[in-house]
């Protein structure tokens, strides 16, 4: 992969200054307190549905490797032939592992011992494969943001250098692939709050601010986002964060008409509630979105639109209220995809169990997949992936 360096854009276009400074001073203090927490350890487990029932296995057990950091994220996804990668920061050195299964065992990998990459943070890791190649990114404790991948060895390039970037916070990493080799990952500015997002074009590098005067005094603020390519309408992210005011609101950034991006407040245009900060996006069908927050009162609501005369159209349900979703009080990382048909799958730890709230095609189900003897740290994070009509979930457990 090449690179083209880029001027660094200006910073972010301040609100009333007053607000603004209390925000950052806000922020900065969260970090801080985020950042010196104590590094418990974390099993990974393993959860799968074989179209028959759901197991449970212990892979940090099973391949003695490097114990995961409590409250950081986890990264999944398969490759062909059936091969699973999991990715996630250890609690010892701060190292990028991998677990990986080749079909038939699972290992464990050190991907800084590996490539030389520096420690790193363990918030957020997120990542994607592009068919046997793949894509992983985190923040480094040098604060930028690096991409570990795999094409013949395993590699380490570290972007924000590449770029002569800005430093990166180590929270709100989002990253996905596109057609035609195109790559997105989004991160948020250490010092000034702005996002921003590095973009692979099939040929280069090159990155920009998101949060700029269309979208004036619009930033993220949170641990989790999440965000997926739509078809030829391009990148999407969401996240929790403000516009404006001082109420954390579901906020979309898209890249309208390939140049501009800009911004829209869910929360405010359906009149809800501010959220808390567990997130998960996905797509249903053609023309059909849907994202699954947190609200502060610490209910689970899928917010779904349909692309009406070439806007979304939002709605919201409570699943909490309407379908008996168990209240989740600790906003650790959700996740969400789409079986075929059309089955929704989202998965979350409002305590110690992990729970499935599943559509299938007429009603919503809930469904507590540890039976009440799951010990999963609810504050973290958790990733996951279908293969057909079987499904893979991968979380932290405190044992």
């Amino acid at each position: 992969m090449s690179h083209n360096t880029l001027a660094t854009p200006g910073r972010l276009a301040a609100g009333p200054a007053f607000t603004r400074a209390l925000r950052v001073l806000g922020a900065c203090l969260a970090l801080l307190m985020l950042t010196q927490l104590p590094a418990y350890a974390d099993h990974i487990h393993h959860l799968w549905y074989n179209n028959s029932n759901w197991h449970d296995q212990d892979l940090t057990a099973k391949t003695n490797g490097g114990i995961a950091t409590s409250g950081g994220g986890v990264a999944a996804f398969s490759t062909p032939g059936g091969q699973f990668h999991v990715y996630y920061v250890d609690s010892t050195y701060s190292h990028l592992h991998q677990l990986y299964y080749n079909g038939s065992s699972w290992s464990d990998q050190d991907l800084t011992g590996l490539t030389g990459g520096p420690t790193a943070y363990p918030y957020n890791v997120t990542g994607f494969a592009v068919g046997n190649y793949q894509y992983v990114y985190y923040i480094g404790t040098d604060n930028h943001v690096h991409e570990t991948y795999y094409v013949d060895n395993w590699a380490d390039i570290d972007l924000t250098a590449g770029l002569e970037a800005n430093l990166a916070s180590p929270i709100s990493l989002v990253a996905f692939s596109a057609p035609k080799g195109v790559i997105w990952v989004f991160y948020q500015d250490m010092n000034t709050l702005g996002d921003y997002v590095f973009n692979f074009n099939g040929t280069v590098w090159s990155y920009q601010q998101i949060t700029n005067s269309g979208v004036y005094g619009a930033y993220c603020e949170a641990v989790w986002a999440t965000g997926f390519e739509e078809g030829s309408r391009g990148p999407y992210l969401f996240c929790p964060g403000y516009v404006d005011s001082s109420q954390l609101n579901l906020l979309q950034f898209s890249l309208a008409g390939g140049a501009t991006w800009e911004v829209a407040d869910i929360t405010e245009t359906l009149n809800e509630l501010k959220l808390g900060t567990g997130i998960a996006g996905y797509k249903i069908g053609s023309g059909e979105i849907a994202v699954v927050a947190e609200t502060d009162d610490t209910h689970i609501h899928q917010y779904w639109a349909v692309r009406y005369r070439g806007e979304w159209d939002w709605d919201d349900m409570d699943m909490t209220a309407g379908y008996g979703a168990p209240a989740d009080p600790y906003s650790g990382q959700i996740v969400a995809f789409v079986t075929p048909g059309d089955q929704q799958h989202i998965y979350y730890a409002p305590s110690t169990e992990v729970y499935q709230l599943y559509y299938n095609g007429s009603t919503w189900q809930v469904e507590d997949l540890t039976n009440g003897a799951g010990n999963a740290d609810a504050n973290s994070g958790m990733a996951g992936f279908p293969i057909g009509n079987k499904q893979h979930v991968f979380y932290m457990s405190l044992n």
